[in-house]
């Protein structure tokens, strides 16, 4: 929420408040229960907007990174155990396809990584020893298993999952920014063309009420003070 959404949310609060101290002064004009309850509406439909609105990408991130560092440690190291294999075996087209330079290593985007992790488990796959084989030959000879294989394969599912979250969240968040500014405009009119003159009708018979309904009205913004709820600034 902006700044002036937040001000605005606190005055709807404050007002809704001022409601419902004073639900005597009006309750026997049934057309104020209905505004009362339209605001308070309102009200938890922006709250709720918010909270979602607040909910960042941040813990989608974090788990994106431990899948990124797991990534990448693991196929690294099964890409070196891979390249030895291929060097002794005289197989250089395997060498080539699982051999980076280290700095270009740790430069792959997250979208790349995935990918070379992904040909680094086809490789794997078609050199590691037969179930019925002995396990001590093909790359079996240099620490690899079939255990070692899949956990890299299911991680690096994970983490090419995880690389669009980020973006749903962002567009998640830009929506609900939509939808609060929708509601907030929308309980603006409502005080403003049909509260704000009920109100003033009720006024003389209730003028304790109409006063802490005006002082409800005033937006307080929290850095400049408050300003009148008739500010041409608003909508």
């Amino acid at each position: 929420m902006t700044d002036l959404q937040t001000n605005r949310y606190e005055m709807h609060r404050a007002v809704l408040g001022t409601l419902d101290t004073h639900a005597d002064a009006w309750a026997a004009v049934p057309a104020m229960q209905v505004l009362r309850d339209r605001l308070a509406a309102a009200i938890d439909t922006v709250r709720g907007l918010a909270r979602s609105q607040a909910r960042t990408s941040a813990p989608a991130t974090a788990v994106k990174a431990d899948l990124r560092d797991a990534v990448a440690d693991r196929s690294w190291r099964l890409a070196k155990a891979i390249a030895a294999w291929a060097r002794a075996n005289d197989r250089p087209d395997v060498a080539a396809a699982v051999t980076l330079p280290a700095r270009e290593f740790g430069a792959l985007r997250d979208a790349a990584l995935a990918e070379y992790s992904e040909v680094v488990v086809a490789e794997a796959r078609e050199h590691l020893p037969a179930p019925e084989a002995d396990p001590t030959t093909g790359l079996g000879a240099y620490g690899v298993t079939a255990a070692f294989v899949d956990e890299l394969d299911a991680l690096d599912d994970d983490f090419a999952a995880a690389l669009s979250t980020p973006r749903e969240a962002i567009a998640a968040r830009k929506s609900a920014g939509r939808a609060i500014a929708v509601a907030t405009r929308q309980a603006q009119t409502l005080l403003r063309k049909e509260l704000d003159p009920t109100v003033d009708f009720l006024a003389p018979d209730a003028p304790a009420f109409a006063a802490d309904y005006r002082n409800a009205r005033i937006i307080v913004d929290r850095g400049h003070g408050p300003s009148d709820p008739d500010d041409p600034e608003m909508p």
